[in-house]
């Protein structure tokens, strides 16, 4: 029985096609432009309607709102059906059907910028080899070897790790 040719083995594309494709595949299109909307609320929304609330994401086609209080959550209901187009004229489809508005409570908003993660190195679960640091001093300092080694030295001393 002969085995047929797959769909990718017809057709030659470029990477560039590939990733696209791919990309689309997995809704990756959709969600440049939903994190876009989130990045240019207040350009959208406009001033009067972004000072009122913001973005708190999406469930399926509904977009969540923010507001800060009870009389911004009252004017962000009354402007929904405007929220509700702005968006969408963003997102050049009918991508949402509704607006929820919902009191914010703390919660973090999608247009705020997130600081970086910062890593914190932590302590060897282990306890350092008994010869530990023998070859510090005897490899060449050009090799990068020596910088590893000597970084590697140093992940086992308590003051690389914050004095503890």
């Amino acid at each position: 029985m002969k085995k047929q040719d797959s769909p990718r083995v017809k057709e030659m594309r470029s990477v560039q096609q590939a990733l696209e494709r791919f990309v689309t595949s997995r809704g990756g299109k959709e969600r440049l432009h939903l994190n876009a909307l989130w990045e240019n609320w207040p350009f959208i929304m406009g001033e009067d309607l972004a000072s009122l609330g913001w973005p708190m994401g999406h469930k399926e086609t509904t977009l969540l709102v923010g507001a800060e209080d009870n009389m911004a959550m009252q004017e962000l209901t009354l402007q929904a059906y405007e929220i509700l187009e702005r968006a969408n004229a963003f997102m050049d489809s009918e991508y949402f059907t509704a607006v929820k508005v919902t009191l914010l409570q703390g919660r973090r908003v999608l247009t705020e910028q997130r600081p970086k993660r910062r890593v914190v190195p932590t302590a060897h679960a282990i306890a350092p080899p008994a010869r530990l640091g023998g070859l510090l001093g005897k490899l060449d300092p050009e090799s990068p070897f020596s910088h590893y080694y000597e970084a590697y030295v140093r992940s086992f001393t308590p003051s690389s790790h914050g004095g503890k």
